[in-house]
């Protein structure tokens, strides 16, 4: 699997913009990101449905890992009203 991960657990304020700015500007399927312990409920909250990403959370040593699988683009079924 072909992650990127980006340390950010010495952030503490302004993590969700810095999180987003990452993933705006990151052309990697999935991308790993290190937080601090215990602000979770507070990040997930933040960002919603995740919208184009796949948002999975993981303890890991030391920190909180905050896992977004980006989202692939389904062909979405048009509806047609004359075949309706």
């Amino acid at each position: 699997m072909d992650n990127k991960v980006v340390d950010l657990r010495g952030v503490t304020c302004g993590l969700v913009p810095m999180i987003v700015n990452h993933l705006d500007n990151c052309s990697n399927p999935v991308v790993d990101f290190n937080i601090r312990l215990g602000i979770r409920e507070e990040i997930l909250s933040g960002f919603g449905t995740g919208g184009n990403w796949e948002i999975e959370v993981f303890d890991d040593l030391g920190c909180d890992k905050l896992r977004f699988t980006r989202i692939r683009e389904k062909a979405m079924d048009k509806l047609n009203i004359v075949e309706y």
